[in-house]
């Protein structure tokens, strides 16, 4: 029915005339008949191969047991040490260090409370503060950590993410905000803020495990492991009272401007973190009363230089 194609013949064996590589022929060695004549030289080239590749596993074998010696020599060593690290007490305090001239931090005396800084310090310098903040909506109060705590080694860079570079806008609300370095890189606290669109803000992280939002979680943050004088019950109830309210107002979705402008009287310039988070969120307002713009400015003059 089908009209099929001849089966052309083709023969079992084939010779090829041009050799890139000399290789064991597999074919030949299993033939019973071994190959006369020319054959011959292929032959030897084959014994010569195999002799060679023996050679080589030798020399490889006395690499390998070189190698095995060395590490032997090396587990006798770190046994005879005590591997024992340093504890973090035993690290020069940040106290005791004389201050870096390229910090721009107003020299204090130092309290008698030094040893409280010192403890809670080491702990704070474990992991990096992150924090991401909208440029749109900029958190203030970290112009003020190096005034609230003065003693410290303040290591603060701004970066900007990618999202945000061609946002001009952007930029001009945050030109004063500029890098802070210091020196001491072994009891230095570092704080990387990221400009982002980001909503809530600012978002602050410390560890995997650790983030928290707002500017009051921000400073309470660092008023946890530096702050000089622990407060007395009845001042730390009053305190997180006052700033629960705070950050319930800045995230609220009415506008509460008047219940801050109630916190604030003109006696109170304390430099501390309820009046800098209340400074921090009427500064982006543009109108207020004559009070409440006269003790702006007395905060304004001192963290925006």
């Amino acid at each position: 029915m089908y009209k099929l194609k001849p089966v052309v013949p083709v023969p079992s064996l084939g010779e090829s005339t041009c050799r890139m590589y000399k290789l064991r022929d597999l074919q030949q060695m299993s033939f019973s008949e071994m190959p006369t004549g020319d054959k011959s030289d292929e032959l030897q080239d084959i014994s010569d191969d195999a002799q060679l590749a023996d050679q080589e596993i030798q020399v490889l074998i006395e690499k390998q047991n070189e190698v095995l010696k060395i590490l032997e020599q090396l587990e006798l060593r770190l046994n005879k040490l005590d591997v024992k690290f340093p504890d973090a007490k035993g690290s020069v305090p940040i106290l005791e260090k004389e201050q870096s001239t390229q910090c721009n931090v107003k020299k204090n005396p130092i309290s008698s409370s030094k040893p409280v800084i010192i403890n809670d310090i080491e702990n704070l310098i474990k992991n990096d503060t992150v924090v991401f903040a909208d440029p749109e909506d900029p958190p203030y109060s970290l112009l003020a950590l190096q005034i609230l705590w003065p003693s410290v080694a303040w290591d603060i860079s701004y970066h900007v993410h990618s999202s945000v570079l061609k946002d001009l806008k952007a930029f001009e609300s945050i030109k004063a905000f500029k890098n802070v370095t210091c020196k001491d890189n072994k009891s230095m606290v570092k704080v990387f803020v990221i400009w982002k669109h980001i909503k809530p803000n600012p978002k602050v992280i410390r560890s995997s495990t650790d983030s928290s939002i707002g500017e009051v979680s921000l400073l309470r943050t660092f008023n946890q492991y530096l702050a000089t004088q622990p407060p007395t019950a009845a001042d730390q109830i009053k305190s997180d009272k006052v700033l629960d309210l705070i950050n319930e107002i800045g995230y609220s979705a009415n506008d509460r401007t008047t219940e801050l402008h109630s916190l604030i009287t003109d006696s109170n310039t304390k430099l501390d973190i309820t009046n800098i988070i209340i400074w921090s969120l009427l500064y982006k307002k543009s109108e207020h009363p004559p009070k409440i713009q006269k003790w702006l400015s007395h905060f304004t003059k001192i963290i925006i230089v």
